[in-house]
């Protein structure tokens, strides 16, 4: 409620700084700012439900899909020498974690768009290099499927560079305005900017060219005085004395050259094709037609790809997709399917294939039965599959590693395939369409590398 209250202030305190905005310093000039930034969805809440130093827990905090990365783009405008104000648009790859969005008792990882409208007051007048400020603004996004209101406010510094230039770094609070989400949360950025006023060295060097350019005779009046002192029977600026055609209009050695190849025609056995000395004025050679002259092609007559250095693609299964291409090249598929029999999950870790099922796997931190941030990438692509060819069916088993005891492990194993298949459910896959088992740490996937077998496979089965 503190943090509510302080956040409230500062907006009232900024529009009222904005009305009595002072006139005729210098301010800022209109500019655009391009950045990235790091939303937090769920330090805000563990900061009400307990301590600071909880809140800033480093191994939470920096625990895998917590931070959500993003991009920003930035309209800043000076209204005084005090006072800038500016509209954003930003989007991030978003990790919600559960309950944090309205009705949403899973989790998602989704990306989220948002705008603002932000007012800065600062410290100390424009010009000066580095400069805090406060924040203050309304914002509107989208988080999941659900559209929130919210209100930014915060600190940051503006760094004024040579040249125009000036980086901005800001740290907000967001304040939730609607029951779309159900936290406040948190957002840092970092942007640069770049005026478009020339500096005072750009413009020396703009008028030394200009002063070179009116100090160097103009080329007619070179040509001029070349033709008054040489005979040019053809008139095609070129004397008579080094004239190779002296009677035809040229412009190579005073020669035409129809096709423009730098080859007169006299020379050239390919006059309406641009080409080159050693072929005669002619194209170097692509005898399979593939794209690729014969001189880098090194397969010339078969035809073949430019990324394969115009060689035939290898196809090992024989299914028409070059193994290149292949997502499953020892496994005939479908050209649709990238080679598969089933359509691939782009973003999932394809660990085994048959001709009538595709297995997947995911990962799981330590004696922990918690979907990170890669998972839902990967079940959210599975679910769009199932639910384009009701044809599937999908097992589900859940590992573990062999650190604990037998009953611990078998537990642990037996709550990540539960987690998994509830999120199945909850995209209303049907219940007869999913089976699921756990074994514990009796089927290790790597006896070398533990943190692999902490996991739950996901196959696809046609059916």
């Amino acid at each position: 409620m503190k943090i509510r209250s302080l956040g409230i202030l500062l907006i009232a305190s900024l529009c009222c700084s904005v009305v009595c905005a002072q006139k005729g310093q210098p301010k800022k000039s209109s500019l655009f700012s391009y950045g990235v930034s790091i939303s937090d969805y769920g330090f805000a809440k563990k900061l009400q439900d307990s301590t600071f130093g909880y809140a800033l827990k480093p191994k939470d905090y920096f625990k895998s899909g917590n931070p959500s990365f993003g991009i920003l783009v930035s309209y800043w405008k000076g209204l005084s020498a005090r006072l800038d104000v500016s509209a954003n648009l930003g989007g991030s790859f978003s990790n919600f974690p559960a309950g944090y969005i309205k009705d949403d008792s899973v989790g998602q990882a989704k990306f989220s768009a948002q705008l603002e409208a932000l007012f800065h007051m600062k410290a100390l007048p424009d010009n000066v290099h580095i400069n805090p400020f406060l924040t203050a603004g309304a914002g509107l996004g989208y988080f999941g499927n659900q559209l929130a209101v919210y209100a930014p406010v915060g600190t940051g510094l503006q760094f004024r560079l040579n040249e125009g230039g000036y980086v901005f770094v800001q740290a907000q609070w967001r304040l939730k305005l609607n029951s779309s989400i159900n936290n406040d949360f948190t957002f840092y950025s970092i942007g640069f900017a770049q005026q478009g006023k020339l500096s005072r060295s750009e413009k020396n060097k703009k008028a030394k060219k200009e002063k070179e350019k009116k100090d160097i005779p103009a080329k007619e009046n070179v040509k001029k005085e070349v033709n008054t002192a040489d005979k040019d029977t053809d008139g095609d600026g070129v004397p008579d004395a080094i004239d190779k055609c002296p009677t035809e209009k040229g412009n190579v050695t005073g020669c035409p050259d129809s096709d423009g190849d730098g080859i007169p025609d006299k020379d050239d056995k390919c006059k309406d094709v641009g080409g080159v000395y050693r072929y005669d004025g002619c194209p170097i050679p692509d005898t399979d037609g593939d794209g690729l002259n014969d001189e880098i092609d090194k397969c010339p007559t078969e035809t073949g790809s430019r990324e394969n250095h115009g060689c035939p693609k290898a196809d090992i299964d024989g299914d028409g997709v070059p193994d290149s291409d292949d997502k499953c090249p020892t496994v005939a598929g479908k050209a649709e399917n990238n080679g598969c029999p089933i359509k691939v999950a782009d973003d999932g870790e394809l660990i085994n294939v048959s001709t009538d099922s595709m297995t997947y796997r995911v990962n799981f931190d330590f004696d922990r039965a918690e979907l990170l941030s890669d998972a839902f990438k990967i079940l959210r692509q599975v679910v769009e599959i199932l639910k384009a060819d009701n044809s599937l069916a999908v097992d589900i088993t859940g590992h573990a590693d062999s650190f604990g005891t037998d009953a611990a492990n078998m537990q642990v194993s037996a709550d990540r395939a539960k987690i998994v298949k509830e999120y199945f459910r909850s995209y209303n896959i049907a219940a007869n369409r999913i089976s699921s088992s756990y074994y514990g740490a009796t089927r290790p996937f790597d006896k070398l590398q533990p943190w692999r077998n902490r996991r739950v496979e996901i196959t696809l089965i046609k059916k």
